[in-house]
């Protein structure tokens, strides 16, 4: 089976590929835009989501494509449509004249109205993604954390093991639900392995939905420190992230807040239903990545 994966230089893209290569199932193809991608047996072809002569090239005899490519942060809401939806656009258009059959797009739990302009661009690609004729599956992962991904969960572990003092945005009542990704690169090398997987749309969380407050405290323990949790009203961090944007920092983007208070689906009672999926929670998951980094 011949794979494109697009946003390859992203952590998710570089722990999917690293998998897919020992399985030796699978000729893989990597789209390369602005960050340098080195894989041996992989093809890298240049190219970005607005260049359907790139996107054309690439896509030609794929029978399968995995959408990871997206902005994520942008000090522009209008900047997450032209990229995300045009470009999920775009790439379907090239899927469609070259005959590719599949296509896998990783989504986000936080695809929703409430979501903010990343929420609610991911949710356009999804319905452009459900009308566009290929035979589709839908990732929704939660918070992921792991080898190689230093933001979300990982800024947080880095952060509780360096500081006595945790900022927390708002009252830490909002849920969230951390999954290994290397859960995710399992199942996802699962899903990629059976075609009769399709027309799902599947949540990818972790075992466990807790509040951040809970999460703090978790982290804090497996990491056997004392932390102090500070809350930061919702309204003090918009300001401040407002002003932080006038300097072009990319501390925080505004985009952020909403779409970690949003309301989210974390179940997995359906995508355990469809497919072997059994996430360690995160005492597991952080166990798991420390025997994967530490020297041998």
């Amino acid at each position: 089976m011949k794979i494109l994966i697009t946003g390859a230089s992203c952590a998710l893209g570089k722990n999917l590929t690293s998998e897919l290569l020992k399985t030796e199932q699978f000729s893989i193809r990597l789209l390369e835009h602005r960050s340098p991608v080195r894989k041996e047996n992989c093809e890298i072809f240049q190219g970005g989501l607005q260049d359907m002569d790139s996107l054309g090239t690439a896509c030609s005899e794929i029978d399968t494509v995995v959408h990871l490519a997206a902005l994520t942060h942008s000090f522009s809401g209008k900047a997450y449509f032209e990229t995300n939806e045009e470009g999920t656009k775009n790439l379907i258009t090239a899927c469609k004249k070259k005959n590719v059959r599949r296509f896998i797009f990783v989504s986000s739990t936080a695809a929703s109205e409430e979501g903010g302009d990343y929420g609610v661009s991911k949710l356009r690609c999804e319905k452009l993604i459900q009308e566009s004729g290929l035979d589709w599956v839908i990732l929704r992962p939660s918070e992921v954390y792991g080898l190689k991904i230093e933001e979300g969960i990982g800024k947080l572990v880095a952060w509780i093991e360096k500081f006595p003092i945790i900022p927390v945005i708002g009252d830490g009542s909002y849920f969230l639900s951390p999954v290994s990704v290397d859960d995710l690169v399992q199942v996802m090398v699962e899903i990629l392995s059976n075609d009769s997987i399709e027309k799902e749309t599947l949540n990818l969380c972790g075992p466990e939905k807790m509040t951040m407050n809970e999460l703090i405290d978790r982290l804090a323990q497996i990491q056997k420190v004392q932390i102090k949790k500070i809350y930061l009203p919702i309204w003090f961090v918009k300001i401040a992230i407002g002003v932080l944007s006038i300097f072009k920092s990319s501390i925080a983007f505004s985009d952020q807040i909403p779409r970690l208070l949003c309301r989210k689906d974390q179940s997995i009672d359906k995508t355990q239903a469809t497919i072997s999926f059994n996430p360690r929670k995160i005492e597991k998951g952080l166990l798991f990545l420390k025997s994967k980094t530490q020297p041998i």
